[in-house]
Formats: structure tokens, sequence, C-alpha cells
């Protein structure tokens, strides 16, 4: 299966740009601080990996 993200917020904090990403089809949501949105959703991929989401995705889709 293959997992798809969309930014759904894009916000600036102390001056720091961060963005909120979201695994499509799911409530999980991802805030990563980035300069563009292209750079936020490759965050979002990595974190993504680093907690095994692919492994269990499965178990989060909303239908």
């Amino acid at each position: 299966m293959s997992i798809e993200y969309e930014i759904i917020e894009e916000y600036e904090v102390s001056g720091q740009k961060r963005f909120r990403v979201r695994v499509k089809n799911t409530r999980i949501i991802f805030n990563v601080s980035a300069s563009n949105p292209n750079e936020a959703l490759e965050k979002a991929k990595k974190l993504a990996e680093e907690i095994e989401l692919p492994r269990y995705i499965d178990k989060y889709i909303i239908t």
C-alpha cells in the first residue's frame, strides 16, 4: 500500500516556518519545521519510516 501525505496547515512560530502534514485517510498528523512544502513532506515521510508506519498503516485507515 502506498502512503499519501497532504499539507493541511502552514504557520510560523518564533520566526520558524512549520507545517502540519496529514497521512491521507487517517487521523495521523506530523508537525514539522521546514523551509518549503516539499521539504515538509519529505520530513514527514522520514518520520513515518522511523516509526515504522508503513508496517502498521492498515490499522489506522479511516473507512
